[in-house]
């Protein structure tokens, strides 16, 4: 019999042979070929943890062979099942989170005003492919969510009303008080990098880029005055400006500078340089004509941020 049936074939069967899932006379074949091959039945005591040929098991009746072919198949149908249920669960959670539900979202754009107490905010989601959902105050800040745009919702603007007895709260950065001040994200930052000294060039240069220099004016190399009094600090822009844009030019950098002069503690004086067609431009705006601008000391304009912010209110930039 040994000879008839290779150990290979022997071998594949024992994993049902143990489970009783063979034919009767599937059964005797390999209980005939396990007396005479002695590597097959080591491994078919492996298996069972049987010991010798006389142990070899007894044929399983024909209907519990067939009793448990149905329990497996059963239990295979009901991994199936279990399986499928739960992706489609998962499925179902995701959609309604991305076209129901919604999350928080940043990219949006508001204007925020303040009159009887309340605060109306009306503002639009920046991102076409995403809709305006609702809203919650966390942790004393306006949070946003939005879905994706569908034929269910695909509206991207939003009008809010906020009782401001209820305390202050941020609106996309910026923080309006109980009182109805609002203090801009840009008053908040220049206001918690103020530097106390124009030699340091890092701090300076925190300043123009939140007050975005560049963005609006063009790229500049720095020079720094610190060996005498008045100290300065000289932008110097690399780009030829229009004789028909000069003026609108210096009256920017004549608010940037006021700017930076009341939030640089020692600086006396900010310059800068361009060249207009033929003519090299330098100009130099000191803290006396700072002063002149505002009206007052503009150094006491450093002392807070809603002092920040109305002095952004006078120079009109956002």
């Amino acid at each position: 019999m040994r000879n008839e049936i290779p150990c290979e074939v022997i071998e594949d069967l024992l994993p049902l042979y143990v489970d009783n899932l063979t034919q009767s006379g599937t059964n005797q074949i390999i209980k005939e070929h396990l007396k005479e091959c002695e590597s097959c039945l080591i491994k078919y005591e492996n298996m069972t943890g049987q010991m010798g040929k006389e142990e070899l098991k007894e044929e399983a009746p024909q209907a519990e062979i067939d009793y448990l072919k149905k329990i497996k198949r059963k239990n295979q149908n009901k991994i199936v099942l279990a399986t499928l249920s739960t992706i489609l669960i998962g499925a179902a959670i995701i959609l309604a989170k991305v076209f129901l539900i919604g999350s928080p979202i940043g990219d949006y754009q508001t204007i925020a005003e303040a009159a009887g107490g309340k605060l109306r905010i009306t503002g639009e989601i920046s991102d076409t492919s995403k809709a305006f959902r609702r809203y919650e105050i966390k942790d004393g800040a306006l949070v946003i969510y939005g879905t994706r745009s569908s034929f269910l919702n695909h509206r991207r603007q939003f009008t809010l009303e906020y009782e401001l007895n209820q305390g202050d709260i941020l609106v996309n950065g910026d923080l309006v008080k109980a009182d109805g001040t609002i203090i801009t994200e840009k008053a908040q930052n220049l206001y918690k990098h103020k530097n106390p000294y124009v030699g340091g060039m890092p701090g300076n240069a925190t300043l123009a880029g939140i007050l975005e220099i560049y963005p609006n004016l063009g790229s500049f190399t720095n020079e720094l005055q610190t060996s005498y009094e008045p100290y300065g600090w000289t932008l110097r822009f690399e780009h030829e400006v229009l004789p028909s844009n000069q003026m609108k030019f210096d009256s920017m950098m004549e608010s940037y500078a006021t700017v930076l002069l009341a939030l640089i503690d020692n600086c006396g004086g900010i310059t800068w340089t361009y060249q207009s067609g033929d003519e090299s431009v330098s100009r130099t705006f000191t803290l006396h004509n700072a002063n002149e601008r505002v009206e007052q000391d503009v150094k006491t304009f450093s002392v807070s941020p809603e002092r920040v912010q109305e002095l952004l209110n006078l120079l009109n930039i956002k």
